[in-house]
C-alpha cells in the first residue's frame, strides 16, 4: 500500500489547491495530526503538498536547547498543540512555527546549531505559503503573527522580566494573545520534568 501511495502521488498535481487544502486542514483536525503528517512525508505527498515541511527533516537541533530533528518537533509540538485546541488554525501555526530553521541554521562552536532570525524569516514564508494555499487572508494573516512571535513569550523567561516587555507582548500579540501563549507551551517537548 505504502509503494502504491508512493506511486500515484505525483497525480495530485491535477486535483485543485483549495480541495488540497480543504482536505490538508482536515487532517490537522484529527485527534492526532502527526499520524497523516508523517504518512504524507513517508509517502512523497508532503513533497507535492508542503515541500518546506518536508525540507525539516534531517535538520537536527542538538545544542544546550535542543535534541531533536526538527521535522520530529516539529510533529510533537502540533500534537501537544490538538491535546489544548481543535482549532485547524493554532494547528497549522504549529506545523510551521519552525519552518525557517533549515534557512537559518549555523554552526557556532560555543553554542551547537542556532536559528537566529527564524520567527522573522518564517513569517514572511508563512505569508507566501497562505497565499500559495489559497488561506483566507485573516488567516494568514493571523499565522504570521503568531510565527514572528513564537520566540517572545520563552524570551521573556530567560531574562529579568520587565513589566514593560510584558505589556510590550500582549499588545503586539493582541486578539491572538492566548493562542500564541498556547503555542507556546506545546513548543516545550522535553521529557525531562526539570527542563520543562
Amino acid at each position: 500500500t505504502l509503494e502504491g501511495l508512493k506511486e500515484v502521488a505525483p497525480r495530485l498535481a491535477i486535483i485543485s489547491q483549495e480541495r488540497i487544502t480543504e482536505e490538508f486542514l482536515k487532517l490537522l483536525s484529527a485527534r492526532r495530526p502527526s499520524i497523516g503528517l508523517k504518512l504524507m512525508y513517508l509517502t512523497g505527498v508532503m513533497d507535492i503538498v508542503f515541500p518546506e515541511i518536508s525540507k525539516l527533516a534531517g535538520v537536527d537541533q542538538i545544542g544546550p536547547h535542543h535534541h531533536k530533528d526538527v521535522f520530529e518537533h516539529t510533529l510533537l509540538v502540533v500534537d501537544q498543540v490538538a491535546t489544548m485546541t481543535g482549532d485547524p488554525i493554532l494547528r497549522f501555526a504549529a506545523l510551521v512555527h519552525d519552518i525557517a530553521k533549515p534557512r537559518t541554521k549555523k554552526f557556532m562552536p560555543q553554542q551547537g546549531w542556532t536559528f537566529h532570525g527564524h520567527e522573522d524569516l518564517g513569517a514572511r514564508m508563512v505569508k507566501q505559503i497562505g497565499r500559495r494555499m489559497k488561506l483566507p487572508e485573516d488567516s494568514t494573516n493571523k499565522l504570521t503573527k503568531i510565527v514572528a512571535l513564537h520566540m517572545r513569550p520563552i524570551n521573556l523567561t530567560r531574562e529579568e522580566v520587565t513589566d514593560s516587555g510584558i505589556r510590550r507582548l500582549v499588545v503586539d500579540a493582541g486578539d491572538d494573545l492566548e493562542e500564541l501563549l498556547t503555542l507556546c507551551r506545546a513548543d516545550i517537548t522535553s521529557a525531562k520534568p526539570s527542563k520543562v
